[in-house]
């Protein structure tokens, strides 16, 4: 019953690939209707034109169409028109990225790589990085909203020699707006939707001299809860409370030198993550019952800052520095039920309180983009200390820290300190062949004191404990890349890349080891009808060896990372368009990956009567075959240079499975098919009205699983009217 219901789900996702590529010829026809339309009609289209698409993850700006990578990038404009304010709602419109929030952080995948695990123990295999430096290592405070950015670049496979260890599936990189010179000026945006959702944002560009200039930026946002909750639980589950605010200051005395200084803080409070037991049903899916306290804040602290002075020669020194403070607070109904004794067993609490300071340093030198040669190299140090004072999951009624029975699973202190060197050139054979090459060094120690113990009545009746516990590992990794121009509208690429996972240590003492793959791509990236249709195909494989995989351990009230045996294999395709044809614009996206664990026999403890469970070669957790993305917009002319702009979006996150065990329904995550619309109307140069709808179709569906029994649901359908306006 089960594979009938996946090749059928499969079966509709080949459609629908098979559709996106049907598309181009069509689209290829589109200007001869276009050339047709009468130039002075007040509903003439708007011809627009592709901008150039930038990538910066190898420490300069290249275009992508020249680029020897997969990468999805969005503008601040892009975000705005797909209603992209946090990072879990990328997962609509970049191939082969899901995101799981939890509320206690946000677990990130790309190709079924990246993180699974919301536990501290174990790295994410997708670094984000917000100008430069990279941010919520351990995945802690990672959804603090998009406001005032200037592009957002999804990267998909290993970063080995650029983001070093620890981003094996990939990175997403987060460009915030700089301050000017040029002008005073900026925006100001309100809105307003269902469940009570008010959110007003802004920025203002301030030059105070020829040299000196600052920005103000700021996003607020207040918003009611989307669950109807029941039964005697206290605090505020799911009623949003955000205030973000951001000083940047530019100091350019010459051409040669440029600083920026970025100092960010972000609050947010959610209330708490409210969740129920998934049996597979998601009618109910909002209709959520508790006995416990809820609470969910987030508070964080960043200072970046970028210094850039240019030698003779155009070689650039640059230097990044950060230094982060993020704190965390959470308390969930951990059985997701309040049905008492004797029938039930609640209430079972899980609450945790973090503090995670990280702080970084980067160097590099970066050759001219002049000469047929080109490098670039660079040192790199961060260290980020975890403080988990408090993390408990109670296992009996009237669950707390001192009242019943419950686990106590406290990080006093868990550091990682990785520090790496890396070097990359490039050689332009000619006007059409270049070889590039790069290494990267990289170290990593992983230092923890941990307490691990049973309360009862909160008093420790069994403990375990880590004192200095230690776990380091060291990788070369790098890239070999082969690019030829076949001729201006069409590049080919092939490379293979290594990418080096660091390993760690669980809370209750076992160690797991790192992860290593290589991966092997071939890319062809193509522009059409005179640059008004591009697109980018790429496939890949990749062998994973020592795979990290968590297990989920109830008795534990946490996850234990292991390592899956022999290799892991990954292979797909991956496929992208943009079109700008008359008043038409398109996106197109989509990917199909293929994946089968190494030899793994783990003992799934919801089963423990089973054994040792034989999962090798099964769908990596979080890892869909099949996503997609598809976005329409027209533009048409009205009187006294007036525009009206329909747009609809749609995205795919297939099929996929929470856990590598697959037990039906609770591990099954179906298929997520998400429609935005927007209207948006612009009066004059300076206002946009935009009347917006996401989740058109109010999908119910579970966006995580936690904790072994609860799902966690995506957010309905919402709507509301916004208005921005650019001075």
């Amino acid at each position: 019953m089960q594979i009938h219901r996946q090749v059928r789900s499969c079966s509709a996702s080949s459609l629908l690939l098979y559709a996106l590529v049907a598309v181009v010829p069509t689209l290829i026809c589109l200007p001869a209707f276009g050339e047709g339309a009468d130039a002075s009609s007040s509903a003439s289209p708007v011809d627009k034109e592709l901008e150039t698409i930038v990538v910066t993850a190898e420490r300069r700006s290249v275009d992508l169409q020249v680029a020897p990578v997969q990468a999805t990038v969005l503008t601040g404009e892009d975000l705005s028109v797909r209603n992209i304010n946090t990072v879990d709602q990328l997962q609509y419109f970049s191939p082969s990225l899901t995101i799981q929030s939890s509320g206690v952080n946000s677990m990130i995948n790309i190709r079924g790589i990246g993180k699974s695990d919301a536990g501290a123990q174990v790295s994410s295999g997708v670094l984000i990085y917000r100008d430069g430096v990279s941010t919520t290592p351990n995945g802690l405070i990672s959804d603090e909203p998009y406001y005032d950015i200037a592009s957002v670049e999804v990267y998909r496979g290993p970063q080995g020699t650029f983001a070093g260890q620890n981003a094996t599936g990939g990175a997403i990189y987060i460009n915030e707006a700089n301050p000017t010179l040029d002008r005073f000026g900026g925006w100001l945006e309100a809105q307003y939707g269902n469940y009570n959702d008010f959110r007003i944002r802004g920025a203002v560009n301030i030059p105070l001299s020829e040299t000196l200039a600052i920005r103000l930026a700021t996003d607020s946002e207040t918003r009611d809860t989307y669950f109807n909750m029941s039964g005697p639980y206290t605090g505020n589950p799911g009623n949003l409370r955000s205030t973000n605010w951001r000083l940047s200051a530019l100091f350019q005395p010459n051409d040669d030198f440029t600083a920026v200084l970025k100092a960010d803080y972000n609050y947010i409070n959610h209330g708490g993550s409210p969740a129920a037991p998934f049996n597979g049903v998601t009618d109910h899916i909002f209709d959520v019952a508790s006995d416990s306290y809820q609470a969910g804040y987030e508070k964080q602290y960043r200072i970046v800052l970028h210094l850039d002075y240019k030698f003779a020669g155009d070689i650039t020194l640059k230097s990044i520095t950060g230094y982060q403070d993020g704190r965390l607070s959470y308390a969930l109904d951990a059985d997701g039920t309040a049905t008492p004794p004797p029938a039930g067993v609640s209430p079972e609490v899980f609450v945790a309180q973090a503090r995670d300071i990280t702080t970084s340093e980067e160097i590099n030198l970066v050759s001219s983009d002049k000469g047929p040669f080109t490098w670039i190299t660079g040192a790199v140090y961060q260290n980020d200390n975890l403080n988990t004072p408090q993390f408990i999951l109670s296992l009996a009624p009237g669950g707390n820290l001192t009242n019943s029975i419950a686990l106590n699973a406290l990080w006093d202190l868990a550091v990682r300190d990785t520090w790496g060197v890396f070097a990359q050139g490039g050689y332009a054979f000619n006007d059409k062949f270049k070889m590039q090459a790069g290494l990267r060094y990289s170290e990593t120690t992983f230092t923890a004191n941990a307490i691990s113990e049973v309360l009862f009545f909160g008093t420790p009746i069994a403990s375990s404990s880590l004192l200095n516990a230690k776990q380091s590992d060291s990788k070369i990794t790098g890239k070999v890349n082969f690019d030829y121009a076949l001729d201006p509208q069409n590049f080919l690429y092939a490379f293979v890349a290594t990418g080096h996972k660091g390993g760690g240590i669980n809370a209750s003492g076992p160690v797991f080891g790192p992860e290593d793959v290589v991966d092997y791509e071939l890319g062809w990236k193509a522009n059409f009808l005179g640059d008004r249709i591009r697109t980018q195909i790429g496939g890949f494989y990749s062998n994973y060896h020592d795979f990290q995989i968590p297990i989920f351990v109830p008795t534990l009230g946490m996850s234990l990372d292991q390592n899956a045996a022999g290799t892991t294999v990954i292979k797909g395709i991956e496929a992208q368009m943009q079109a700008a044809l008359g008043g038409w614009s398109f996106d197109l996206g989509g990917s199909y990956v293929h994946s089968a664990l190494g030899t793994f026999m783990p003992i799934d403890s919801r089963n423990v009567a089973a054994g040792p469970q034989d999962v090798t070669g099964n769908q990596l957790p979080n890892g869909p075959t099949w996503t997609a993305q598809a976005g329409v917009q027209y533009t048409f002319n009205l009187p006294n240079r007036q525009t009206l702009t329909p747009r609809v979006d749609y995205g795919l996150v297939g099929q996929r499975w929470s856990t590598v065990f697959q037990v039906y329904p609770q591990d099954y995550l179906p298929s997520q098919n998400v429609f935005n619309a927007q209207l948006l109307y612009s009066p004059n140069d300076t206002w946009k009205i935009t009347a917006y709808a996401t989740n058109v179709f109010d999908l119910h569906y579970v966006a995580t699983a936690f904790l072994g029994n609860l799902g966690f649901a995506g957010p309905p359908r919402q709507f509301g009217i916004r208005a921005n306006w650019t001075f």
